[in-house]
């Protein structure tokens, strides 16, 4: 059920502004910008937000590497060692998808598994022939994987394929094009009046070269100008489980004899019983296909029976959520008060049942004022044993540990044992039952101003569900005022919201409100914007960076709030996967003037100061950008650049040279650790350690990149005054510093990068 006022996502055709904004502290489009009151409620810095989020909702965990790349974070981002039982034809939530060159391991089972038909082969002779094709599809419907197949198939032999980031503006996608290497990107963020129009896909025809390729997926909603759109028509379910079972059948059988004809004869076979026939029957979609041909192969070799074979599907996660709240015999023996449960469980997932329960019948009485709006309040203080509730739920109790200011304390948590459920029932009750959503945000309301930052957590979280099943719902119903909100806790939640509800596959309308958002001349909707980068990471960059410059140099100033915000936005995604392509953007914001150039020294200074921990004996801690500097060549000559600028700046000099200190302090502390680690390790007395004086990857890293920021004699003499003044009081010089002053010594002028 989709209720619109405007079209959120329509920069042009965006109704009147909310009256939120006609709040008089809000700032005018043209006006001074007036002094915000206390913040009662603040909110957690950007990194600290990004921390929260994945402890307190390991729901999201999948998609903690878009954000944090490589990058282990101090404390306990995981919370705990919760288990969940995931049945092997489960399918996984949707997450966003990469940018940038696709794993190869992706590509090579891809390869193995697809199963072609006549539509995929006419779509194989027209990308042969013009190099650049768009292809229309709903989602679901195996369009971005016949994309991929496509471009493996016609494209050079052996050669990567490279994802665009969908919230490149259609007339840039040309300057991102790499000649001779296949492309893909899937849902661009378009509008009326910025269409995908033939003179973009023209240029980027002339850049692809000879061999490049270019393949466009998007859906019936994408805004197209004298652009020529291909139809994508899946194959049958039969063939899709088919060429999944045919692969399953060889891995399993990789270690014994298993011809050609033998792993054909197993698969007919399969496809022929009586329950294959029967699912298969009904259309399931592509992933549910393919999760069918895994369970086959189980089946094969003895590790389910008839019983089970024949229940997938109707003991998937939405077929159990419909039988819970469904009106039918499947729900019979459901009280409102365990839908209630239910519910909350869905929300709670993976917290204890106390506090599940106790929410839980808070959201009951809110929905029996519309079942039963005459009947007095209240409700049973004795009804069903946590056991028959947790059996109903097919939930599961065990310990855990919760990390509190009191230490970490043990606790027994409940959680579904299908890890899909919890998001299936948030949109199964959304979508289905639309009597439940005003109760169910009068309830979500009332957690998100709960004092306790978990509970408001979760109900961010949870309303970023109901906002993936429909946006623009959500959208007039609480994200806007949530974004556009004088508090920044508001806000955040806004931002975690948007993150889930991406997560969750509505990623094309988030990157799209973001772009428009950071067009508006509001402070809060744009310090929204910046948070929501923040935690969408490495897979928006390209957006990322545009929005956050244009947010810098455009509009109103930016207030004390927002010019944090757009800081620690790029703290963050410095520590994420797309780190290198952010340094290139602040080299270049660097060498411009005024707002930018504050905004990058800044951003580069904060995201210095961040740590990465080296998986090794030691567990050393470097200096993110010191790692990346010592491990990537690109990321090494930009932040050299990077360093030599604002050492060189009377206005950034004194910053630079304190987060250089903490470089210095970071080698010192990791060289002391590995020559503690191999005096022991060596089994060499305490007192004699010195004999086993070590010296720490970060030193040597370290070592490296000083002498590459030396281009002047005065700059040599700064630097090594620096180190000198770091020298113990009694003067006795310690083992780091000597080295380093020593490299640096001996290091030419200028270095070549």
């Amino acid at each position: 059920m989709n209720q619109h006022v405007d079209n959120p996502l329509d920069p042009e055709g965006a109704g009147p502004e909310p009256e939120v904004e006609k709040d008089p502290g809000q700032p005018s489009d043209t006006g001074a910008v007036a002094a915000p009151p206390p913040d009662e409620d603040p909110a957690p810095e950007a990194w600290e937000a990004i921390e929260q989020l994945f402890a307190l909702a390991p729901h999201l965990r999948s998609g903690r590497a878009n954000v944090m790349g490589d990058t282990r974070v101090s404390g306990d981002v995981v919370a705990g060692d919760k288990r969940v039982d995931v049945h092997l034809h489960e399918n996984p939530q949707p997450r966003l998808h990469t940018v940038g060159p696709l794993p190869t391991e992706e590509l090579d089972h891809l390869a193995e598994t697809f199963a072609p038909n006549r539509r995929y082969d006419e779509l194989c002779t027209k990308l042969t022939t013009r190099r650049v094709l768009v292809l229309r599809g709903r989602p679901g419907t195996g369009r971005r994987t016949a994309a991929l197949r496509m471009l493996i198939q016609v494209g050079p032999k052996a050669g990567e394929v490279i994802a665009l980031d969908p919230g490149t503006e259609p007339a840039d996608f040309a300057d991102h094009i790499q000649p001779g290497v296949a492309h893909v990107v899937v849902d661009p963020i378009t509008g009326q009046n910025s269409p995908l129009r033939d003179v973009h896909l023209n240029a980027v025809r002339r850049r692809l070269g000879d061999d490049g390729l270019f393949v466009l997926v998007v859906a019936h909603g994408t805004a197209l100008e004298e652009v020529t759109a291909h139809e994508w028509e899946p194959p049958p379910a039969v063939d899709i489980t088919r060429a999944h079972l045919l692969h399953a059948i060889r891995r399993s059988a990789a270690d014994g004899p298993s011809g050609d004809a033998v792993v054909a004869e197993q698969a007919r076979r399969l496809l022929e019983l009586e329950q294959t026939v029967s699912y298969l029957g009904v259309s399931p979609s592509p992933r549910e296909a393919a999760g069918f041909a895994r369970l086959l192969v189980e089946y094969a070799a003895g590790h389910c029976d008839d019983e089970e074979l024949s229940r997938y599907g109707r003991t998937s996660a939405e077929e159990t959520a419909s039988g819970w709240f469904g009106e039918g015999h499947q729900s019979a023996g459901t009280t409102l008060r365990d839908k209630a449960f239910l519910i909350s469980l869905a929300v709670f997932d993976g917290l204890p049942y106390p506090l599940v329960a106790e929410l839980g019948d808070l959201l009951y009485l809110r929905l029996r004022t519309v079942e039963e709006p005459d009947r007095a309040a209240g409700y049973p203080v004795f009804a069903s044993s946590p056991e028959n509730r947790l059996r109903l739920a097919r939930a599961h109790e065990y310990d855990d540990e919760t990390h509190t200011a009191w230490g970490s304390l043990p606790e027994r948590v409940v959680a579904f044992q299908n890890g899909s459920l919890w998001s299936t029932v948030l949109r199964h009750v959304w979508t289905s039952h639309p009597a439940v959503r005003k109760p169910l945000l009068a309830w979500l309301e009332t957690l998100v101003t709960d004092r306790r930052i978990f509970v408001r957590l979760r109900a961010a979280v949870a309303s970023g569900v109901l906002a993936a099943a429909d946006f623009g719902y959500a959208f007039d119903n609480f994200l806007n005022q949530w974004g556009s909100s004088s508090e920044t806790m508001r806000r955040q939640l806004a931002a975690w919201a948007l993150y889930t509800a991406a997560e969750h596959g509505t990623d094309t309308p988030v990157r799209r409100l973001l772009s428009d958002w950071s067009r508006r001349h509001h402070l809060e909707r744009r310090w929204t914007v910046a948070r929501s980068y923040a935690l969408l990471g490495g897979t928006t960059a390209t957006s990322a960076l545009r929005d956050i410059g244009r947010m810098a140099e455009t509009g109103p100033a930016p207030d004390s709030g927002l010019q944090s915000a757009l800081e620690q936005a790029l703290e963050a995604l410095l520590q994420g996967p797309a780190a290198i392509t952010v340094l290139e953007r602040l080299v270049q914001w660097y060498g411009s003037r005024g707002s930018l150039r504050e905004l990058a020294a800044t951003g580069f200074l904060r995201g210095a100061r961040r740590r990465h921990w080296a998986v090794n004996a030691e567990a050393t801690a470097w200096p993110r950008l010191l790692w990346l500097a010592d491990h990537d060549t690109d990321a090494r000559r930009h932040i050299v650049v990077m360093w030599r600028a604002l050492l060189g700046n009377r206005s950034h000099r004194d910053a630079a040279r304190a987060e250089l200190v903490r470089w210095v302090q970071a080698a010192e502390r990791a060289s002391t650790k590995a020559t503690r680690h191999r005096a022991f390790t060596d089994a060499a007395p305490y007192e004699e350690t010195e004999r086993y004086d070590a010296v720490s990857d970060v030193e040597s890293a370290l070592s490296v990149l000083l002498p590459l920021l030396v281009e002047t004699p005065n700059d040599w003499e700064r630097l090594d005054f620096l180190l000198r003044r770091l020298d113990p009081p009694d003067g006795v010089q310690g083992s780091t510093i000597a080295r380093l002053r020593a490299a640096l010594a001996d290091g030419p002028l200028r270095r070549p990068l």
